[in-house]
């Protein structure tokens, strides 16, 4: 390592129980090497992997127990101070019982990497690499034919689900230690006996001895181990496995095989591992029957198009159609398109029939169109294979302008796969159909991991639902509450919403009560072939899809949900008490609320308990009612509304409060009968009581001030404003606020010509800071004698701010 350290040296005393570093290691390694053990410091600097760093804990705590001296040495990977993986050898070395333990560091990446290619090993895991593995696999089979025959090995193969998005959703280097993840889990699981291959990208081999009743114990740990990697998404794996037999294969056969067993449930998040068995193999053959047979079906077009109506269950209305294609084999009959549309993906002739079913779309239409028949527009689907060809959308269009249709009864359906291979791109194919005119559906809309990233980042136009969601038994179950949840996204992005698969009225109507109204299923229509389809369409009220909601002008409610806009920014630190609602016939459903919210309420309540509640519940009776009124009057007047409402709010720890609560309310959608609104919420219940009390208090002294016959009223000296009380304004006639004071008093008479000049020097005084003044004065036109007096209140500077003045009657 030319003028680096090479090589560390690290002891740890068991009787002061710390770990004592070279000061050359921090120059070399991230962390802070202080006393703490070496696996903790080198784990919480990410410097290795969980695994490893349980390795060199456990052989430290091995070491610990003996009774004898040890001495062993391990090779991991650990990430040096520019970040980057290098090989290194630790040593453990423990002289006798209760003496220092002694761990070495030595750099071993130069003599790894002549190691690793000189045996063909994978680099980037220190696994086998294909070639490496195919011939240290053949040279153990050579070595034991009588094992082999007796299905005593295991040959498997995996990759891991969806690692695409796992490195789109959190980066190239969270994917890269997945993977090495995955190498240390296969050691850790398979044992060091194992033949252990990484081929490339995330997928992995191994050949093992070991017999399938074992082996599926092993697997299942293998799964568990690999599941267990520190990122927020499920990291899943279908394993496909070759038993050995009495037929001496090579290794590439054997891989096809377990291949095989694997394709049979590629994709599938419940089923772990698959083993071959020569079943698999026919179906294959049958496949290689149907792989032969598709272009003569396509250019004899035995490919048929059949049509499922789509309907709007409140009206009843015919709004649109899907194409589903169907083999009709002269021969064979019907063939299932579970059978062959995963061979056509798999095999890339989709393509092929996908353009043929939009073909077939089009010249349906132009017969439409030259007899005169009702028309609604029709959807195709498209597979991720056809939209990454590069001349999708210019092919698509040159078939519609051959039959002349209107853009408008033509719409492309696309999958959430395809959708999510490539955000960007895409994107830019969306992008261009929009240009053309054309509507875009993503269909099974729900099914995958990405739905919410869709409904984020694709700029689609209508969604439709995958109904494996929901029961019979919909409003009682999760499924319900999750489509609910989706339907009200979907309105408030303006995006229509088609239910398919739908099969019964209770399903339709939970879908109508949840405001989704677009149905497609067996409830209606099962796929029909097009003379029938005729028929519904001559029989139909045709309507339309239209986007659920109505956004109000002003204000951009989607961006109440987009967690970096402005809107959020606003909501969540600038505003007060802030929460958003959805209203519909007396009922209210919160939806969202900011930590100002549950400050105001001073409850000690969650996020949680606010959303999960009926807000309905909290308000006093008579309260309840002109509530909704305000609502109302909102919506009437689609203008900002004010209330104070007496609400009972509980909590676990706090008990059960009456709040007043003061609510200023905006509608900001609507949707139907639905009605988005914007809160902002006030508490203002201490207000409220010291109001009451003054109130009271103000009556109590009014009583009073009639029985001792005192007038008294409050002079603002900077406004020169006074304000009267009860008394002054019942006898003397003056206003609730007198401005200009004294004069308007003066010219009233209330202070006579003889002690006027008096009094308005008084005020100049109390300008000046007297802090009290005193006389008796003839009051009034009758010159009634008065005691007048002032007192001045200043404020903490110790400038006059209000003088309270009284006048009480003299009595002889």
């Amino acid at each position: 390592m030319n003028n680096k350290v090479e090589s560390w040296l690290i002891t740890y005393n068991p009787n002061s129980n710390k770990f004592v570093y070279p000061e050359t290691m921090s120059e070399m390694f991230m962390g802070t090497f202080d006393e703490r053990p070496l696996w903790e410091i080198l784990r919480s600097s990410c410097a290795v992997s969980k695994d490893n760093a349980s390795k060199i804990r456990d052989e430290f705590e091995k070491i610990q127990l003996s009774n004898a001296s040890v001495v062993t040495f391990h090779k991991l990977q650990i990430k040096d101070i520019s970040n980057q993986y290098r090989w290194y050898e630790i040593g453990f070395i423990l002289s006798g019982p209760g003496t220092d333990i002694v761990i070495t560091i030595r750099d071993i990446e130069e003599d790894e990497m002549l190691r690793l290619g000189s045996i063909e090993y994978d680099e980037f895991t220190g696994l086998f690499s294909r070639k490496g593995f195919v011939k240290r696999v053949q040279a153990l089979i050579e070595q034991d034919e009588i094992g082999y025959k007796n299905g005593e090995y295991s040959l498997g193969c995996f990759d891991v689900l969806r690692f695409k998005a796992i490195n789109d959703l959190f980066g190239m280097d969270i994917g890269n230690e997945l993977l090495r993840h995955i190498a240390e889990s296969l050691e850790s699981v398979l044992g060091k006996e194992a033949i252990l291959c990484h081929p490339g990208s995330d997928r992995f081999m191994f050949y093992v001895k070991m017999r399938k009743e074992k082996l599926e114990i092993v697997l299942n740990e293998l799964c568990n181990r690999i599941g267990d990697f520190d990122i927020p998404f499920e990291i899943a794996c279908n394993i496909g496995v070759y038993i050995t037999d009495e037929e001496i294969l090579s290794v590439n056969a054997m891989l096809d095989r377990a291949v095989l067993a694997q394709a049979r449930i590629k994709g599938n998040y419940t089923t772990r591992y698959n083993f071959y068995s020569e079943d698999i193999r026919f179906k294959m053959l049958g496949e290689q029957e149907i792989i032969g047979m598709m272009y003569t079906a396509l250019n004899e077009k035995q490919f048929v198009v059949y049509y499922q109506p789509q309907y709007n269950h409140s009206t009843g209305t015919l709004l649109g159609a899907e194409a589903l294609v169907r083999w009709k084999h002269p021969e064979r009959g019907l063939i299932s398109p579970g059978v062959f549309i995963p061979i056509f993906e798999k095999n890339g002739f989709i393509t092929n029939l996908d353009f043929y079913v939009f073909e077939e779309v089009c010249a349906f239409h132009r017969r439409c169109i030259d007899k005169g028949l009702a028309m609604v527009p029709i959807s195709t689907n498209f597979s991720r294979h056809d939209i990454f060809q590069p001349d999708f959308v210019d092919r698509l269009n040159a078939i519609r302008i051959k039959y002349d249709i209107p853009v408008k009864y033509l719409r492309i359906e696309l999958t959430e796969s395809s959708v999510m291979e490539s955000v960007s791109y895409v994107n830019e194919v969306i992008g261009r159909l929009h240009e053309y005119g054309y509507v875009v559906e993503m269909d099974d809309f729900g099914s995958g991991y990405s739905s919410l990233n869709v409904l984020k980042d694709i700029e689609l136009d209508v969604i439709k639902l995958d109904m494996l969601f929901l029961s019979e038994d919909s409003e009682n179950n999760r499924g319900g509450t999750i489509l609910s949840s989706i339907v009200r996204m979907a309105k408030w992005l303006e995006m229509p919403v088609i239910a398919e698969g739908v099969e019964s009225i209770g399903q339709a109507d939970f879908l109508k009560s949840i405001g989704c109204d677009y149905i497609q299923g067996y409830l209606y229509s099962r796929p029909v072939p097009e003379e029938e389809y005729v028929q519904i369409l001559s029989k139909s009220v045709i309507s339309t899809i239209v986007p659920h909601t109505k956004l109000i002008d002003n204000i951009n409610a989607c961006d109440f949900w987009n967690p970096k806009s402005q809107e959020t920014l606003i909501f969540n630190n600038y505003v007060g008490g802030a929460g958003i609602f959805d209203y519909h016939d007396g009922k209210i459903e919160v939806l969202r609320i900011n930590n100002k919210y549950l400050a105001e309420l001073g409850m000690n309540l969650s996020e949680k308990e606010i959303i999960d509640s009926d807000p309905m519940d909290l308000f006093e009776e008579t309260d309840k009612k002109y509530f909704l009124d305000t609502l109302e009057r909102a919506i009437e007047t689609m203008e900002e509304q004010e209330c104070e409402t007496w609400v009972r709010v509980r909590s676990a720890c706090c008990g059960e409060e009456r709040l007043c609560i003061r609510t200023n309310l905006r509608v900001i959608g609507k949707s139907d009968d639905n009605y988005l609104f914007y809160s902002m919420i006030r508490n203002i219940t201490a207000e409220k009581k010291r109001y009451d009390e003054f109130v009271n208090m103000e009556k109590r002294f009014n009583m009073a001030s009639e029985q001792i016959n005192i007038y008294y009223w409050e002079y603002i000296i900077g406004t020169k404003e006074m304000r009267p009380c009860y008394r002054c304004m019942r006898d003397l006639g003056l206003p609730a606020l007198v401005t200009n004071y004294p004069e308007p008093a003066i010219a009233a008479g209330i202070f006579p010509e003889e002690v006027a000049d008096m009094y308005r020097d008084w005020h100049k005084q109390l300008e000046s800071g007297v802090e009290e003044l005193e006389a008796v004065m003839p009051l009034t036109v009758g010159k009634v004698p008065f005691r007048v007096r002032y007192t001045t209140e200043f404020d903490e500077n110790g400038h006059p701010v209000k003088a309270y003045g009284s006048a009480t009657l003299v009595v002889d």
